[in-house]
């Protein structure tokens, strides 16, 4: 849920509009009646409050306190109880000298949780962002993100041992056709639920005009068993109304919705 957005003008524009997205949002999330929501960039409790209220038939709120909000910007909400929240710190974030000091400051991790009374765990992950738009194995960015992924690929072997399914979501920064997804795919031995999409999950409109957007959100399930059923859908693709003056993209990035049978 990309809510400040500074790579174009466009983007910093959207981030003024803070108040009515978010409880546009909270509108749109709610009809859609998900059992576990998944949220990045929740980075302040006035944000939180917003979607918290918007968000009333979801009891169980997970997320790490930090001095300005969630940390990592990272919410889940769920109809069900949650269990055994915990938030790990990516150990490598990069450095001030890279433009890393965004990951720095927004402590970018990994929250998990366990629904109650169920084998299912949920880990919602911010990667570090890419400040320069490139995925390809020589970049700056990419040992940190390979860290990373190493790390969060881990964190889904351990979780699976205890026989849970595991579903990993959020936003990765790194690109579908690259090096880093399938090291990704490799090292979890995950499956991608949104495999068959090959489209952006950041509108272009928010992107530099000399770069191509890539689909950087993934939603991806672990476990030695898989879903029965599987339907997905995207979230937030068109611009809607949010006032009485201003049509806007809710969000920079398209959300991700599935449905899965997990016996």
């Amino acid at each position: 849920m990309g809510l400040f957005s500074f790579d174009t003008l466009h983007g910093f524009l959207l981030s003024l509009n803070i108040t009515d997205r978010v409880k546009t949002i909270g509108d749109h999330l709610a009809k859609e009646s998900a059992d576990i929501i998944m949220l990045q960039e929740v980075h302040t409790y006035f944000v939180l409050r917003m979607l918290k209220k918007k968000l009333s038939q979801y009891p169980y709120v997970a997320y790490q306190p930090s001095w300005f909000g969630a940390k990592g910007g990272l919410v889940i909400f769920s109809k069900h109880p949650l269990e055994q929240v915990s938030y790990i710190n990516y150990k490598k974030r990069g450095s001030f000298f890279n433009k890393s000091f965004v990951t720095r400051l927004i402590q970018n991790g990994i929250l998990t949780a366990e629904i109650k009374n169920t084998s299912v765990s949920v880990c919602n992950t911010y990667l570090t962002p890419n400040m320069d738009y490139d995925h390809s194995k020589k970049n700056r960015f990419t040992k940190f993100s390979e860290a990373q992924l190493r790390q969060l690929a881990e964190i889904g072997k351990i979780l699976t041992q205890k026989g849970n399914h595991v579903l990993i979501g959020g936003d990765f920064n790194i690109d579908k056709k690259g090096y880093l997804y399938k090291v990704f795919l490799d090292l979890s031995q995950a499956t991608d639920l949104f495999a068959h999409y090959n489209s952006p999950t950041k509108i272009q409109e928010f992107y530099p005009k000399n770069k191509t957007v890539e689909r950087l959100d993934y939603l991806f399930h672990i476990g030695k068993t898989k879903p029965k059923e599987i339907t997905t859908t995207h979230l937030f693709t068109e611009k809607v109304k949010i006032n009485n003056k201003t049509t806007t993209y809710l969000s920079d990035h398209i959300g991700l919705q599935a449905t899965l049978d997990i016996a």
